[in-house]
């Protein structure tokens, strides 16, 4: 079983998404975790964007990549060149991949336009991580 870590600044939404999306297209063949450079709190506009895709992520909570700096990871999935840049050392000589998407939290608007930002993430995230996936597992059912 592959080790995956999906790591943005404060583990808020894009992780979260990308965490729940990896978890259902690797199944039974990816242990997959998200965290933050820092913890954050998961943002709710994230969780609407999922529960409407069908992915609830309601018991997700925000976590630290201190509380997996002795874990193995196979592959890190970054959302962020910055967070790319500032990751501290892990175990493993694990594969960086960067897939660059805008930080929905940045949007301005009122709460439609902000929401549409979040439900286009999520679609974003979930095409990067069916990619994934299949690219490199042939496991998607």
């Amino acid at each position: 079983m592959k080790k995956v870590l999906i790591l943005s600044s404060k583990n808020e939404a894009r992780s979260h998404m990308a965490e729940k999306w990896l978890k259902y297209y690797g199944k039974k063949h990816l242990e997959v975790v998200s965290a933050g450079l820092e913890k954050g709190i998961i943002n709710v506009m994230a969780q609407k964007a999922m529960a409407e895709a069908v992915m609830d992520i309601p018991e997700y909570k925000a976590k630290s990549i201190s509380a997996f700096q002795d874990t193995n990871f196979d592959f890190v999935l970054c959302f962020d060149a910055k967070v790319k840049e500032n990751m501290i050392e892990l175990n493993g000589n694990p594969e960086v991949l960067l897939f660059e998407l805008p930080d929905p939290a940045k949007v301005e608007g009122d709460k439609e336009v902000r929401q549409q930002a979040y439900n286009a993430i999520c679609n974003a995230v979930e095409d990067i991580c069916f990619g994934f996936v299949q690219d490199r597992f042939q496991i998607v059912a």
